[in-house]
């Protein structure tokens, strides 16, 4: 594991990273119980019970600065959602300061297109707001994400069969 001398104080060991929009979270729900049935703490958006009076982003923000690590369910839905793309380039800020390990799952994606912005991950990054340095950070994002060990959906879900 990485450095966390400088980290905040971990508080969740995984951070689970999707759109709510995916038809396809039920990958980061079967997970997500199987992590907390071994007693490993999770935070995944939609079971949290948030603060309330406390700003949601600002919530989320610190639930992946205070993980260890964050399970990317890479994704059509992902790409379309701004949100998402700026909660994977804050991962990937804390797996460079914190060593925070990132497993992207690439669900009807394949990382050379995530790698080269091409194919499907063209059409959806072409749906955003083109032109400013969001787009920018995203690509390059996207870029480093495909480049890290993960699965293919198909691979990852014969895993717990």
């Amino acid at each position: 594991m990485g450095d966390y001398s400088s980290q905040p104080g971990p508080e969740f060991d995984v951070y689970f990273s999707f759109s709510t929009q995916d038809p396809q979270k039920h990958i980061t729900e079967f997970t997500n119980k199987s992590l907390v049935i071994d007693g490993i703490r999770t935070f995944r958006d939609e079971n949290q019970v948030l603060q309330r009076g406390l700003q949601l982003e600002q919530q989320r923000k610190e639930a992946i600065q205070t993980s260890r690590i964050a399970i990317l369910l890479l994704s059509q839905e992902y790409l379309s959602s701004e949100f998402c793309l700026e909660e994977l380039v804050l991962i990937l800020r804390c797996r460079e300061r914190w060593g925070m390990i990132v497993v992207p799952i690439f669900y009807d994606l394949n990382p050379s297109d995530l790698r080269k912005a091409r194919g499907p991950v063209a059409t959806a990054l072409s749906r955003q707001r083109v032109g400013g340095c969001w787009w920018k950070r995203w690509k390059l994002a996207l870029q480093e994400a495909s480049d890290l060990c993960g699965w293919d959906h198909t691979t990852y879900i014969d895993i717990f069969k």
